[in-house]
């Protein structure tokens, strides 16, 4: 074909329809390319919004959840005939992770017979009931006008004697687990 004969209007769409063709097989080799380039990221951590991989179980550190005693206050008060009942009672709540505030003889001046009384506000009546009472099986419930969360154990002349706790033990990794942490 010579190079200045005209081109008829059946041959311009025709060249057009296959300039189109070629624009879209090349758009759609771009997109799949872009697509098997983020699927390639994605499986090896690279891509944006991707999760890191997991660390293997023998690498996952272990917290415990903050100890429950530790959001309210116990008050320790002796109200019994023997000395320094108070103040042991107070160290092994302290060893179990209680947060003990006052410790001394009881502000009302009473001598408790039995287990002894457990005295707490509304906001905490479970706090006194879940966690103390168990300590103190027997003890008197008594609910008074406080506001606050903070429990006092009363003790009487049959309280049971409370164990030190244990402290909890810490947790070491394995050497190759610094990568995960």
């Amino acid at each position: 074909m010579p190079a200045n004969r005209p081109t008829t209007g059946l041959e311009r769409a025709r060249r057009r329809r296959e300039r189109r063709t070629l624009i879209a097989i090349v758009g759609a080799l771009i997109l799949v390319g872009v697509a098997v380039t983020y699927a390639a990221a994605y499986v090896t951590g690279l891509a944006p919004g991707s999760k890191p991989p997991a660390p293997p179980a023998s690498c996952v550190r272990t917290t415990p959840p903050p100890a429950p005693q530790s959001l309210f206050t116990l008050n320790v008060y002796n109200a019994s005939k023997d000395q320094g009942v108070a103040k042991r009672t107070a160290a092994a709540l302290r060893s179990r992770d209680f947060t003990v505030g006052a410790v001394s003889n009881d502000p009302y001046g009473e001598q408790l017979d039995g287990v002894g009384e457990l005295r707490f506000g509304a906001a905490g009546a479970a706090y006194a009931k879940q966690y103390v009472l168990p300590l103190f099986p027997g003890a008197t419930l008594q609910q008074d006008g406080r506001t606050g969360t903070s429990v006092d154990v009363v003790l009487g002349g049959d309280a049971p004697s409370v164990s030190e706790g244990t402290p909890t033990p810490t947790q070491t990794l394995p050497a190759d687990c610094a990568q995960y942490e």
